[in-house]
């Protein structure tokens, strides 16, 4: 009797693991065409993939919906021409409303940096632009850091070479939002957040 109610409720676990992550890899393999405000104070683009997010937050500043950007987990290898040249900003660009974190080394990282670049320019609404398949944990991770800010995404889909590994990265992925989902984000001093 016991066996049978664990068999029964693991196999029920697993069915709804598996339409999780299917529901999930459908809601994100897609970039909706997102409901933007007419300006915001601030983007930011959470770097990775073969840089479509950073063009693409880059057209929103020179559409001018925000007012400056920052491209949070630049790798440190990666020079400011470099830069420029992915995101087809200029070096004035550069000078006046762009900034680049080289810290963050994960999502967690780039909540982290992104919290404090949002404090230090007052910004109390933010564009969010990152890979569709990477929104929801990036979202989780952005409201704990920041709870009185205002996120507005904007999903980038995948193409090329990078949309080859979407099933991967979408498992991968769906796997890491439940495990934030379930256990909640770290607070600064090391507690759960509610």
């Amino acid at each position: 009797m016991i066996r049978a109610l664990i068999f029964w409720i693991l196999v029920s676990l697993a069915i709804n693991v598996l339409t999780g992550l299917v529901a999930f890899a459908m809601a994100t393999a897609e970039a909706p065409k997102p409901t933007l405000p007419q300006s915001t104070a601030g983007i930011v683009v959470l770097t990775g993939g073969s840089g479509e997010r950073i063009r693409r937050a880059a057209q929103l500043l020179q559409n001018k919906t925000g007012q400056r950007l920052l491209v949070s987990g630049v790798n440190p290898k990666v020079s400011e021409p470099d830069l420029l040249g992915l995101s087809g900003l200029s070096s004035q660009d550069l000078s006046c409303c762009l900034d680049v974190d080289r810290h963050a080394m994960n999502t967690r990282g780039n909540a982290k940096q992104i919290a404090i670049w949002a404090k230090i320019h007052n910004y109390d609404h933010l564009l969010v632009v990152t890979s569709g398949y990477h929104m929801p944990r990036t979202l989780l991770e952005l409201q704990a850091a920041l709870p009185t800010t205002a996120l507005w995404p904007v999903s980038v889909a995948s193409t090329g070479p990078a949309k080859q590994h979407l099933l991967r990265r979408s498992v991968t992925e769906y796997a890491k939002y439940l495990v934030v989902l379930v256990l909640g984000v770290p607070e600064p001093n090391g507690t759960e957040a509610s």
